[in-house]
């Protein structure tokens, strides 16, 4: 059984036509550079609260090291707050994406500190 803090394949958001819905704007954007966070209240059949996208362009990142390397410090980022973020949200469920849209690689630390100003400003969205 995974842990509170743990990112489980299933919470991974991997749904085609749940990834357009997101990328056609049906959601909520929230930004705080170099960071934007989507989401979108969704009803879907698996147990888990959240399903998330993480995503770094490649026409802004070149290196498929440095995305992937952006992509893990964003999912340590959500694995760290996650057992918070599931208490908010209570019984609901929904769909997130989280990107990164700068030219320059981040430390772990700006982004975690731009990724606690995006969850507080979801939570004031959702209260």
């Amino acid at each position: 059984m995974a842990g509170i803090y743990s990112l489980s394949k299933g919470e991974i958001l991997s749904s085609t036509k749940l990834i357009e819905k997101i990328f056609k704007r049906e959601g909520e954007m929230i930004s705080k550079f170099p960071l934007s966070f989507i989401f979108i209240k969704h009803d879907f059949e698996e147990k888990t609260k959240a399903k998330i996208l993480f995503s770094v362009s490649s026409k802004k990142i070149k290196k498929a090291h440095d995305r992937n390397r952006i992509k893990r410090l964003m999912k340590e980022c959500y694995r760290l707050y996650k057992p918070e973020l599931y208490n908010k949200i209570d019984s609901n469920k929904y769909i997130f994406c989280m990107s990164y849209n700068s030219h320059k690689l981040c430390e772990f630390d700006e982004i975690n500190k731009k990724y606690n100003i995006l969850l507080n400003e979801f939570y004031k969205k959702i209260s």
